[in-house]
């Protein structure tokens, strides 16, 4: 583990239960209404599942009515990380090659996890090796190589989705055919995605 995952884990540590859990939701909720795969919040899951695990340690020293209360809860946690991760999972699968060669091209974060990449990867080797066997390697030399400009799917940024502001924002480009726009905290907006992408990011506006 490097150094900045010590120190994401550490940030998570000194964050309340329902802090994290907020943050779940909201990765969640984003992640499913965007088209693009976003940073992966791996040490968040991590996290609430391992204050999951302690808490179904300590059953044995709780009444019936705060183990069925606090079973419901760490179901309602489980799926949410499940259906993030599934999510998450359907966007590589569609998108393969694209998020590897981004993962290639990127000088900064990683959008995939260690687990995803390694996924990705072997998704890729597998489907073109298999590919390969039952219909590349059948057909005239001339078609035998794949084409990546053509034959690399990608996420449509050009989507349109409602977001929700966070912080204050100055001067924002929503529309290139417009002026700037000023974004006040709480309001609601309808845009493409691309161009408030890195707002998102940044955790500055969330998908609503």
């Amino acid at each position: 583990m490097d150094v900045s995952q010590d120190e994401d884990i550490d940030e998570y540590e000194q964050l309340t239960t329902s802090q994290v859990l907020q943050r779940l939701n909201e990765a969640w909720i984003n992640e499913k209404l965007s088209p693009n795969l976003l940073e992966s919040q791996q040490e968040v899951i991590d996290c609430l599942l391992e204050q999951c695990k302690v808490t179904e340690d300590n059953f044995e020293n709780a009444s019936p009515f705060a183990v069925g209360v606090h079973q419901l809860e760490i179901q309602r946690i489980k799926y949410m990380a499940t259906d993030y991760l599934r999510t998450r999972i359907k966007k590589i699968e569609k998108n393969t090659e694209y998020y590897l060669e981004d993962e290639k091209d990127s000088e900064t974060s990683s959008k995939l996890s260690p687990a995803e990449f390694i996924f990705a990867r072997d998704l890729y080797r597998n489907t073109h090796s298999y590919l390969n066997e039952v219909a590349l390697k059948h057909m005239p030399a001339a078609f035998q190589n794949l084409d990546k400009r053509k034959s690399v799917t990608k996420p449509n940024l050009n989507t349109f989705v409602f977001f929700k502001v966070k912080e204050d924002c100055d001067d924002v480009l929503i529309d290139p055919r417009e002026s700037p726009v000023d974004l006040t905290r709480d309001e609601i907006h309808i845009s493409k995605f691309y161009p408030i992408s890195t707002l998102l990011e940044d955790g500055k506006v969330k998908l609503f």
